[in-house]
């Protein structure tokens, strides 16, 4: 039967692997969870493992739940006070502001945890699933997302070098783990999986381009510290080129992943 990815079929996956007990704390997780995201990464990462494996394993559905559970931690602890200092995100009221710091914090802090209990239940024998998983949790540290939003608070983006290196740990990273895990557990080549890497780090960097545009006015650190408001529309474009043409490279129906790049570049928020 034909596996279509959507919204749905993603919010059904992470259903499943989320607790079946309920206190303040899970009530916090699945307020954030479920507060309007459009889960581009989780679909990002299914449907990279159908390109490359032509369908969805257990092991992508895994993974995709691990990936979403991660980025809400992110958020819910981003929005923290002593973070970004959110009070809303994607207009509602952020975790912290609904049901206080610390449920927030413990909220995040047991998301992370969920994410690595749900990649444990997935098939650990195999050795593709095994580095898609060590990957993921890579990219979820200090070698990445935790190591992006240290730059963004504590340093400067006075070069594009330092825009684009926030940009790739702490926008690019989650998006690095899904192109990366959905290729490993699709059953891609090594030499493929490097070519989903790249591709990857720049959508990662267009994604963060993009939101600069949209948010030049509360965006302290961007793009637009060292690009003009044209050169950074004419970079997105460049970028959004060349992945592509990588796209075109791969032995696979990659269509998804340059209507994405087209969506990218013409959103509005």
């Amino acid at each position: 039967m034909k596996t279509n990815i959507t919204v749905d079929y993603i919010d059904e996956i992470l259903k499943q692997n989320m607790p079946k007990t309920h206190d303040k704390v899970l009530s916090a997780m699945e307020y954030s969870l479920n507060s309007g995201g459009k889960r581009f990464r989780p679909m990002l990462l299914l449907s990279t493992a159908k390109a490359v494996g032509n369908f969805v394993n257990e092991g992508a559905k895994k993974l995709a739940a691990a990936l979403e559970f991660v980025h809400t931690y992110s958020l819910i602890h981003d929005d923290l006070p002593c973070m970004d200092n959110d009070d809303f995100r994607r207009g509602k009221r952020s975790c912290h502001m609904q049901f206080g710091e610390a449920s927030a914090v413990l909220a995040g802090d047991a998301l992370l945890n969920l994410a690595f209990e749900t990649v444990l239940a997935g098939p650990l024998s195999n050795k593709r699933y095994q580095a898609a998983c060590v990957f993921l949790f890579k990219m979820s540290g200090i070698h990445g997302l935790v190591h992006g939003q240290s730059l963004d608070l504590f340093t400067e983006t006075t070069t594009v070098e330092q825009a684009t290196e926030v940009a790739l740990n702490k926008t690019g990273t989650l998006i690095r783990a899904a192109l990366v895990c959905g290729a490993l557990v699709g059953g891609a080549t090594d030499e493929e999986v490097s070519v989903f890497d790249n591709i990857a780090c720049k959508i990662g960097i267009c994604y963060q381009v993009i939101d600069d545009l949209l948010d030049s006015e509360k965006c302290e650190k961007s793009f637009l510290d060292v690009f003009s408001r044209r050169e950074l529309r004419e970079y997105a474009e460049k970028l959004s080129d060349e992945i592509k043409a990588a796209c075109d490279r791969l032995p696979y129906d990659l269509t998804y992943i340059k209507e994405f790049c087209d969506a990218n570049l013409s959103r509005q928020k």
